[in-house]
C-alpha cells in the first residue's frame, strides 16, 4: 500500500512539473547591456591587526574606487583609483599616520601605462 501511495505522489509531481505548473525561475540576461556594479567591505580585526577597507563602483567602462590598509609600520596606505577607455588606469597612493592627520601626506601618482598600437 505504501509503495502505491509513493508511486502515485511521484506520478502527480512529474505531471505538475512537466505541465509547467511548478518550474525553475528564468533569468533573462541581456549581453548587450554594459556591466554595472558596486561593492564595499571593511575588516577591523583587533586580534591580528588586520585593518582594511575597499569600495568600488563600475558603470560600463568607467571604474572608480578606493582601498586602504594599515601597514606593519603603523601607517595607513590609501589608494584612489580609476579606469576608463580614454585615460586607462590611474592610481593615487598616499600614506598617513593612523590616528594622526599628517599635515602633508606623501602622494605617489602612477600614470597609466603606455600601450603600443
Amino acid at each position: 500500500m505504501k509503495l502505491i501511495c509513493i508511486s502515485f505522489v511521484l506520478a502527480v509531481c512529474l505531471v505538475v512539473v512537466n505541465a509547467g505548473l511548478i518550474g525553475h525561475p528564468t533569468i533573462e540576461i541581456n549581453a548587450d547591456s554594459p556591466p554595472h556594479y558596486e561593492f564595499q567591505y571593511a575588516v577591523h580585526d583587533a586580534h591580528t591587526g588586520d585593518i582594511k577597507d575597499q569600495f568600488e563602483h563600475r558603470r560600463g567602462e568607467y571604474v572608480t574606487g578606493r582601498y586602504s590598509l594599515v601597514e606593519p609600520d603603523g601607517q595607513r596606505r590609501i589608494v584612489d583609483y580609476s579606469s576608463d577607455p580614454l585615460l586607462g588606469f590611474s592610481a593615487q597612493v598616499r600614506r598617513e599616520l593612523v590616528g594622526v592627520h599628517a599635515a602633508a601626506p606623501v602622494v605617489e601618482e602612477w600614470p597609466a601605462p603606455a600601450h603600443r598600437r
